[in-house]
């Protein structure tokens, strides 16, 4: 069978995971090299499209016309992981996701939350759900025993350490972040974030010529880097590469997802992929996958939920994942991949 990406090869490893065990054929390539030997046209992020920029008004019709095009000798299915726009979205990235979502004939969901609230939605199409894999082949020669990692990195023995990777999207994910951190008993703890976000809270007017006497964004980013130091806090501000960010990974406890209005979030499979208690927010699908393997969930307009949480997922972290090593096994790779061929199988026989 032959499927078409059409996007181009993220860096995101998700789908690469899934696709080196596949019996199936999958191309990468802009949306208008469409032929139609293709079987099927999966959609995975509604922005990659157009290359994560705002697509124009003619841009969204050129879409609409193409689209017209693949449905006429290949099925169109998106792979829902977001609700809409993360990074903060616009009337036109609003309209693409509308475009795709009214055009698609099977939804894949990547939990039972997402399902219930698209099958409303589009009762006339397909739904099926495909969870997401762990990130096994990415890491497999990059994970540190957690001793040595924390030697390299300076992070005593027998601090209690929570890591925050991915990117800080926003000031109430980073205020949840910092305050939670601040409010939890252990005395020996350390933070690790590897993406913090430090820019200004509000912007004012009169700031840009404020800056050729003095540079205010300058003075307030140098004075939160100088407060959030080591030995509690051991932050990074750009992405990492996958050696540092692996050893950071390996030397934490407790992987802490800050999200507060996404549907899915991969940080929750890089920390199962590390054998990390993962605490996240009770919602979307993120609330189901924590709570059957058992790790703590919180309730995001609720800090003290956040700390009794985390709380809660240092304690599990004493005796380690292996009491939910089987419940992981349902999220490897092999077994995604089969099950996605599986669902493509029976959709084109349908």
């Amino acid at each position: 069978m032959k499927i078409f990406l059409p996007f181009k090869r993220e860096l995101n490893p998700y789908l690469e995971e899934i696709i080196s065990h596949s019996k199936n054929d999958f191309f990468y390539g802009n949306f208008s090299e469409y032929n139609s030997s293709y079987d099927i046209v999966n959609i995975h992020w509604p922005e990659a499209l157009f290359c994560w920029f705002e697509p124009s008004e003619d841009q969204l019709k050129e879409l609409e016309k193409i689209i017209t095009i693949w449905k006429k000798k290949s099925l169109l299915v998106y792979t829902k992981h977001d609700f809409r726009r993360n990074k903060g979205t616009t009337a036109n990235f609003d309209k693409l996701f509308d475009i795709i979502e009214k055009n698609t004939d099977v939804f894949i969901h990547l939990g039972k939350r997402s399902q219930d609230i698209y099958s409303k939605k589009f009762p006339l199409s397909k739904h099926k759900i495909l969870l997401h894999p762990l990130y096994l082949e990415t890491f497999k020669s990059h994970i540190t025993p957690k001793k040595r990692a924390r030697e390299k990195l300076k992070i005593a023995r027998d601090a209690k350490v929570i890591i925050v990777p991915g990117n800080v999207r926003n000031f109430r994910e980073r205020d949840l972040i910092l305050k939670s951190f601040k409010r939890i008993s252990s005395k020996k703890k350390v933070l690790i974030a590897t993406n913090m976000r430090t820019e200004l809270r509000w912007d004012f007017r009169g700031r840009v010529r404020l800056k050729k006497i003095f540079d205010i964004r300058q003075f307030l980013v140098k004075r939160f880097k100088e407060y959030y130091q080591g030995p509690d806090y051991l932050f990074t501000y750009d992405k990492l590469d996958i050696h540092d960010l692996s050893l950071k990974m390996s030397a934490a406890d407790v992987v802490l997802v800050p999200r507060l209005d996404t549907l899915n979030s991969g940080i929750i499979f890089l920390g199962f992929t590390f054998r990390k208690i993962v605490v996240g927010p009770a919602m979307g699908n993120m609330e189901e996958t924590l709570k059957e393997v058992g790790f703590p969930v919180f309730d995001p307009k609720k800090r003290a939920t956040v700390v009794n949480a985390l709380e809660r997922a240092m304690e599990l972290s004493k005796s380690g994942c292996s009491a939910f090593e089987k419940k992981m096994i349902k999220y490897e790779p092999t077994n995604i991949a089969t099950e996605m061929d599986a669902i493509f199988s029976k959709i084109i026989e349908a």
